[in-house]
């Protein structure tokens, strides 16, 4: 948990620096909307700091479905974890990218089959 923590802290607060280093690099740089996003940083490290202490004295309960799987706090806090540093963390990699002026591209994952069937493993039934 300690890892996602951390991941996800340093995501948010990578995606505020390099934002604002483009948009002094673009000559656009707005004081309050940097701040906005210190504010909206820390306000959500505290909620999840509260969310994670109740998940820890209540284990037991369970608090939402997702994707079809009913979840305990410290469970649903996990997975939110996991796509909040996969949405700041592809919006870092653009960022960057914007800021060292390269032509890479960089697009959303694409799903991808993880099982292989190979066909010599198919069993002729003789059906």
């Amino acid at each position: 948990m300690l890892n996602l923590f951390i991941g996800l802290v340093a995501t948010m607060l990578a995606n505020v620096l390099l934002g604002m280093t483009l948009a002094k690099l673009k000559q656009n740089f707005n004081k309050k909307k940097f701040l906005e996003g210190l504010v909206k940083v820390i306000s959500i490290l505290l909620g999840i700091g509260l969310m994670y202490l109740t998940s820890y004295l209540n284990p037991d309960i369970l608090v939402a479905n997702i994707n079809g799987t009913n979840v305990n706090l410290i469970d649903a806090i996990k997975l939110l974890f996991m796509a909040g540093i996969v949405m700041y963390g592809s919006q870092d990699l653009i960022k960057l990218k914007d800021i060292l002026k390269l032509k890479t591209e960089i697009l959303e994952l694409q799903e991808e089959s993880t099982i292989k069937i190979p066909t010599e493993n198919i069993i002729d039934r003789g059906e």
